[in-house]
């Protein structure tokens, strides 16, 4: 049987605010699985088995109760905060965090933890952000972020605070299996076949003029049907899902060309057939261009959703965007706007970890409205490219970096996503030995 919670929110005199609404309900029901009830009095409150009590000062009674100070935010006072202590009976897990109230009868800053529950998973540090925490494609940097500097990337902190603080009042979370999730973006389905005759003669002249003639050679080879495409990697990539009893999820991009969206043409006859082969034995999910990304309105992000629903005759519910493009917030409303339910973005394109403090899928949240979104964010855990390009991982401290990361997520019973592309398991053009480190990675953490 599940644990229940029964909540009384002090701070506003019982009233519950949208903010008090949804920490409370990411807090309990979606990290540790226990049932919320919201008695309509005190009186009601104090009858039930298990209370808390958030805000005001701490109750002095002898019925079974927990408190957390409220330092404002969830109410809507958002200005400066001071931080708390590093340990304490009021800091949950280990080291100091945001919203400190300070406690002059025990001579102590306590954590309200919720607020800074609230202000991770919303990414409200990034609702504004300064020029300077911006790399070249519009994205927050996580060398940026506050996650980063307080060492909070390193785990999905937010569920391993909260799994500390449950322990610390004598409760359990709710058993949940650990999970590996396995997705693959598709940013070229092809190195050689698919494409026009124009693009394969400009490829063709770029390779003369670099004097890279194994390539001309190669590409000559597949385009006659003598050789593999080395993009056309799926089988494989079926192979080690299948091995290790996963279910992959497939994002394909199919904007119109532009600077940054340079895939296969979504009209290609190989491009439904490689659709309707992955759909097979794998999920579909759409990868939104940048340019739809930097649209001011949904309809160019509506036109390819269109085409992969055309291509593969189903609902297109699942997005993650290209580049990981990503501002929390109006991201996420254009999203839902457009009909998807689910966004796997939510991850630094500069650094592995949990952006959010969070790996298991949850609820986004509007600023703006200040209201809880229908729109569910699948945290990205790691991506092939973070590893490669911006920490400059070799293959073996690739590995060493996914195995340390899934050892954090099995901590709090989560769920541990990689975002891969399938040109990098070609071991090609820059990726020799990541083939090994794709396959290496579920032998190691499933």
């Amino acid at each position: 049987m599940a644990e229940s919670v029964a909540i009384w929110i002090e701070e506003t005199d019982g009233k519950v605010l949208n903010r008090h609404r949804y920490v409370v309900h990411l807090i309990f029901e979606v990290v540790l699985g226990w049932e919320v009830i919201w008695p309509p009095n005190k009186t009601e409150w104090k009858a039930s088995r298990f209370c808390i009590q958030y805000g005001g000062e701490c109750p002095k009674t002898s019925f079974q109760f927990a408190w957390v100070p409220a330092a404002g935010l969830l109410s809507g006072k958002e200005g400066d905060w001071i931080w708390s202590d590093s340990a304490g009976p009021g800091i949950p897990g280990e080291g100091r965090l945001p919203f400190g109230v300070a406690r002059a009868s025990v001579d102590r800053i306590d954590a309200d933890w919720w607020s800074w529950v609230f202000w991770m998973v919303t990414r409200m540090e990034e609702l504004n952000p300064a020029p300077d925490s911006m790399d070249a494609f519009g994205r927050f940097k996580a060398s940026a972020s506050l996650v980063h500097q307080e060492g909070w990337l390193n785990r999905p902190e937010v569920e391993s605070r909260v799994y500390a603080w449950a322990r610390s009042v004598g409760k359990e979370p709710a058993d949940r299996e650990f999970e590996v999730i396995p997705t693959i973006d598709v940013d070229s389905a092809f190195a050689y076949k698919n494409r026009s005759f124009y693009r394969a003669a400009g490829a063709t002249i770029r390779d003369a003029f670099r004097g890279d003639w194994l390539r001309i050679q190669e590409r000559i080879k597949v385009l006659r049907g003598l050789g593999a495409d080395p993009f056309d990697t799926y089988d494989w990539l079926e192979g080690v899902h299948q091995r290790y009893g996963l279910r992959a999820r497939y994002f394909f991009l199919l904007a119109d060309r532009s600077e940054y969206d340079r895939g296969v043409s979504w009209k290609s006859g190989g491009m439904k057939a490689l659709i309707g082969q992955i759909q097979k034995t794998a999920d579909l999910g759409i990868h939104p261009g940048y340019a739809s990304h930097e649209s001011a309105h949904t309809h160019q992000l509506e036109v390819e959703i269109a085409r992969l629903k055309s291509l593969s005759g189903e609902e297109v519910l699942h997005a993650r965007q290209h580049y990981l493009l990503q501002r929390c917030g109006s991201s996420w409303q254009r999203l839902e706007a457009a009909g998807i339910q689910h966004d796997y973005t939510l991850g630094f394109a500069d650094e592995v970890g949990f952006r959010a403090g969070m790996s298991r899928p949850f609820r986004s949240y509007d600023l703006v409205k200040d209201e809880m979104m229908s729109l569910m964010l699948h945290p990205v855990a790691a991506m092939d490219a973070t590893l490669q390009r911006y920490m400059r991982c070799s293959p073996d401290e690739a590995l060493g970096q996914l195995e340390r990361l899934a050892t954090e997520v099995k901590a709090v019973q989560g769920s541990m996503m990689l975002l891969w592309h399938n040109e990098t398991v070609s071991d090609r053009w820059g990726w020799e030995g990541w083939r090994a480190v794709y396959e290496g990675a579920f032998s190691r953490i499933c």
